[in-house]
């Protein structure tokens, strides 16, 4: 099967606006702005959403758009039509915003959920870009064309999951769903990338195998993390006056100690793929940076834990298990490309 380099470009640039969506998504996680875009996909019934309380205010003889929303006694209200406002509040142009009960305007939050929906929508280009490419060369490169269909289709339920979870106002499980699509969708450009790429010298089984059982083990590293992420959020959210250094100790359930544990056995694993590395004398690329990520992350996991989860810590927490995953996926995708 022929190697395509406009295939390897934009899988490459579908990758970088992927990182930045799950960098924007921590973000908006760390800061708490889930829900500083109540409606979805428009922004308070706006494509460009208001800086400013002002807008969404009801003010005598201003004029509204259908879906336009205002904040009046600690409610949203969605104008049912275009209208210009009399010298009362009319109950019949407006509806009770019901998807949910969270009613408050921050306009840190809103912009930085506006920002982080904007990179979402801005990785689709290059995304459908692979998939038109694929089905056009179909009969050329049959994996190119399951590969970024199967992109396409993961983000497009990526899309429309994201709207249940602002409608659901931020539900756990389905955040879950949502951080481990995108990593189906990372493995997914890494491995077209790799389809469309010289494939460097062969690696011996020992260290294959072993590059295969640590990516399994970090998919689930992942899923934990996320599982104790939301086990936190809860924690916030019954006990406001626990301290943030201790949140952690106090969650009951057993969620966090598997993923505190579970890093060593990560540490343990790398540790062997290290030797086997050494022993067999293969070049894996990128294992340096694959080692000082995994070092990096333990030194980060370790002040997340003591030091109350910093906000500053949590996406950078998340972005190097991405990469960690990219550093050892990569490679092993490499292997399997016949040359």
């Amino acid at each position: 099967m022929e190697r395509n380099p406009l295939v390897r470009r934009l899988a490459t640039i579908s990758l970088v606006f992927i990182f930045l969506v799950i960098l924007a998504g921590s973000v908006v996680r760390a800061t708490g702005s889930g829900m500083g875009c109540p409606d979805w996909p428009q922004c308070f019934g706006y494509t460009i959403p208001p800086t400013d309380v002002e807008t969404l205010t009801w003010r005598t003889g201003r004029s509204f758009e259908e879906g336009q929303m205002i904040l009046l006694k600690d409610q949203f209200w969605v104008a049912t039509a275009d209208f210009t406002t009399g010298d009362a509040f009319a109950s019949e142009n407006w509806t009770l915003f019901d998807r949910h009960d969270y009613n408050i305007f921050n306009p840190v939050h809103t912009w930085i959920e506006f920002i982080n929906r904007l990179i979402g929508a801005l990785s689709g280009l290059p995304v459908l870009a692979l998939a038109i490419i694929g089905v056009w060369g179909v009969r050329r490169n049959i994996w190119n064309t399951i590969l970024s269909v199967g992109v396409l289709f993961l983000l497009l339920f990526e899309a429309w999951l994201g709207k249940l979870v602002v409608d659901g106002n931020l539900v756990p499980n389905q955040i879950t769903i949502h951080m481990m699509g995108s990593v189906a969708i990372v493995l997914l450009l890494l491995a077209l990338r790799a389809r469309n790429t010289t494939s460097p010298a062969p690696l011996p089984l020992p260290v294959r195998n072993g590059l295969l059982f640590l990516l399994v083990l970090i998919v689930i590293q992942i899923f934990l993390g996320t599982q104790t992420r939301e086990l936190v959020d809860v924690a916030f959210d019954h006990n406001e006056s626990v301290l943030r250094s201790n949140i952690i100790p106090s969650i009951e359930a057993v969620m966090p100690k598997i993923h505190r544990s579970f890093a060593w056995v990560i540490l343990i694993v790398t540790s062997l793929l290290y030797y086997l590395r050494k022993k067999h004398q293969a070049v894996v690329p990128g294992f340096g940076a694959l080692i000082f990520a995994i070092g990096l992350e333990w030194s980060v996991g370790i002040v997340l834990y003591f030091l109350g989860l910093p906000k500053a810590m949590q996406p950078v927490h998340l972005v190097l298990s991405i990469g960690i995953l990219a550093s050892i996926s990569y490679p092993l995708f490499l292997s399997f490309r016949k040359t």
